[in-house]
């Protein structure tokens, strides 16, 4: 069925999943994937497969609507006079998700925030040289050359070896933006908020004494707390926060043999190393892979999406894991498997979203692209729908890939690194890795938000230290100071 709003378009879709297609007995699915200019606020408590896997759809196609920054010059604001079926290109020429905060401006060098909709302007400590001719304000600046210091990957590498590398980028929305830019817009306000609410996590079991929720934190608090989709927005009268949010990209350069109206592409900064001088330059790459998390009311440990661009397990990738300095410490291992297989409600979800956006744009691109799974809740259960989260060019290796540890440097040890309502849990996938920043950081489940090379020094191309040993240095400080704590308040 089909609803025609005023405006924006608004599709309501329902497809069911043939009995017997799948490997689970014949279960048959049914979805209603909504087609709106700005993501879902919340997801109702204990929602099920089928409504998490339509939550991700909704966020998926509004972050990728038309940005209206052109229009407007408003960062994270979609354009409210187009939608995918007025629109027949494969996609508009600047999307809503590219224009959210890149991580150095979120954590700038020059410790000056600056409005969230002013043009992208990148702040490390260590600035690169600007080739003759390249644009150091694109939307995407490709900062990230590996999985959290954990391996490099690599496309083709059969026939290419390791020239068509992975890279990376992590932003944040307007919510997450000015939550930080209002409260603690310098390294050491972030710092003390940080401190604080780890010692409150090590002492009291929650982000401050008594607290019952991490959402609308009390600001006398001076705790990390960042905003929850559906709350009221303090000193409004019936405004509510779409929560904060951030996204994770990957991107390649394309091949010869990729079929490249497969992709969606951007000219983008990358970085390349002239002698000692590290230098911006601007290339095509495609994108391949993007996380979508979300901190709402309901799930304040935030709700984690994944999608992947359908063909990466059939482009021969591999990876080359790194020593803690970042040294890649041999060969490439190629086409490495899926570690846990995509969930049979989840493939039904992409059947179903594709159909749905064919019958408005069949040219639209991201008929290219599927949901890989969606986790929700932290648990202890390991047999839980998308506990072992991970996407293929995202989370390539074990370490990630099989995460369900307490730290970085302790990826399968089964330690907690969750805290949700009061209790611990030791959760595996992207969720359990984003714990960590909780639990031992203080970061609110947000590698954005600890003072791990923050602000950044360099783009990773540049740095000497891997970022895996910095966190795991970090991990093992704050364990030594907690305990410390826990032996004078035991005197």
């Amino acid at each position: 069925m089909a609803m025609l709003l005023t405006g924006a378009l608004l599709i309501t879709f329902c497809q069911q999943k043939p009995a017997g297609s799948g490997n689970d007995g014949g279960t048959e699915y049914d979805f209603s994937i909504r087609f709106q200019p700005t993501p879902p606020k919340e997801l109702a408590a204990d929602a099920d497969p089928v409504q998490l896997a339509t939550f991700a759809w909704e966020e998926f196609f509004a972050l990728n609507w038309e940005s209206d920054y052109p229009n407007s010059g408003k960062r994270d604001f979609p354009n409210y006079s187009w939608n995918y079926q007025a629109d027949q290109s494969p996609y508009p020429q600047l999307v809503v998700w590219e224009t959210y905060a890149h991580r150095t401006e979120l954590r700038p060098a020059s410790n000056n925030m600056g409005p969230f909709d002013k043009a992208p302007r990148y702040s490390f400590k260590i600035m690169p040289a600007i080739a003759p001719g390249a644009s150091f304000t694109l939307f995407n600046n490709l900062d990230e050359n590996n999985e959290i210091g954990s391996c490099d990957v690599y496309a083709h590498v059969g026939k290419y070896d390791k020239k068509y590398m992975v890279l990376y980028q992590a932003k944040a929305n307007r919510d997450e933006y000015d939550y930080l830019l209002n409260n603690y817009p310098t390294f050491d306000k972030l710092l003390s908020a940080t401190s604080n609410t780890l010692r409150n996590i090590n002492q009291y079991s929650a982000y401050y004494p008594g607290a019952t929720s991490t959402c609308n934190c009390p600001p006398e608090q001076n705790v990390l707390c960042l905003p929850c989709g559906g709350a009221p927005v303090p000193g409004t009268n019936d405004s509510t926060y779409t929560g904060a949010m951030e996204v994770k990209t990957a991107w390649r350069e394309l091949a010869p043999e990729d079929d490249s109206t497969r992709y969606f592409r951007r000219t983008v900064i990358v970085y390349e190393k002239a002698g000692n001088t590290l230098v911006a330059v601007n290339k095509t790459y495609a994108l391949i892979g993007l996380h979508i998390i979300h901190k709402t009311q309901n799930y304040p440990n935030f709700i984690f999406a994944t999608f992947e661009q359908v063909d990466v397990e059939q482009s021969d990738m591999g990876y080359v894991e790194l020593d803690n300095k970042g040294n890649e410490t041999g060969p490439v291992y190629p086409k490495y498997p899926r570690l846990h297989p995509i969930p049979d409600v989840i493939n039904a979800s992409t059947e179903a979203a594709h159909k749905a956006l064919k019958d408005q744009n069949p040219n639209s691109i991201w008929q290219y692209y599927r949901l890989v799974g969606v986790q929700s809740t932290p648990t202890n259960d390991t047999s839980s729908f998308s506990f072992f989260l991970a996407n293929y060019v995202i989370e390539s290796d074990s370490t990630l890939a099989d995460f369900h540890g307490s730290g970085i440097g302790t990826p399968h040890n089964a330690g907690n690194n969750n805290l949700y309502k009061g209790q611990y849990y030791s959760m595996g996938g992207c969720q359990g890795c984003h714990g960590v920043a909780q639990l031992t950081l203080g970061g609110d489940c947000s590698f954005l938000m600890d003072t791990v090379g923050k602000p950044v020094t360099s783009p990773d191309p540049g740095l000497e230290i891997g970022k895996l040993q910095r966190y795991i240095t970090a991990l093992q400080r704050n364990r030594m100071m907690l305990e410390m704590e826990k032996q004078k308040q035991n005197k």
